[in-house]
């Protein structure tokens, strides 16, 4: 029995010790988890056509991001950089109706999907004529 006794000490030792060390290691695991990925922003909730070839596309986006619209017809691109942080991107891009146009966003290092848009007139989110563009 005395044996016994003083073998029990060190074991309760331990164990306060693993279990004080327990918090660390759950920090440590969250740190080590992937973090979600960057949404692509919204499509845009409004594109009109300004004058011959020029489209002003506008939407949200996450507050201080960087928002990069790119016509893949001609190759051109507007970089929309949202300084106030007002989660709201507008830029005026050329092209013609039924261009596609590729969306995507930034925030300090990480990169978001594209989202891809036909240019054709949009009011509050709704296209004004859907059968414009094939």
């Amino acid at each position: 029995m005395l044996g016994f006794v003083r073998l029990m000490p060190p074991r309760w030792h331990l164990l306060r010790r693993l279990y004080a060390l327990g918090p660390v290691a759950i920090v440590i695991a969250g740190c080590l988890s992937p973090t979600l990925p960057l949404p692509p922003p919204d499509e845009p909730n409004t594109i009109t056509s300004s004058e011959e070839g020029i489209w002003l596309v506008g939407g949200d986006c996450i507050a201080g991001a960087e928002v990069v619209v790119m016509n893949e017809e001609t190759g051109r691109g507007e970089v929309f950089l949202d300084l106030d942080r007002k989660g709201r991107y507008s830029v005026a891009i050329e092209g013609e109706a039924c261009d596609v146009i590729v969306i995507s966003q930034s925030l300090s290092t990480e990169e978001s999907a594209e989202v891809r848009v036909t240019l054709e007139e949009v009011a509050d989110g709704v296209e004004v004529n859907p059968d414009a563009c094939p």
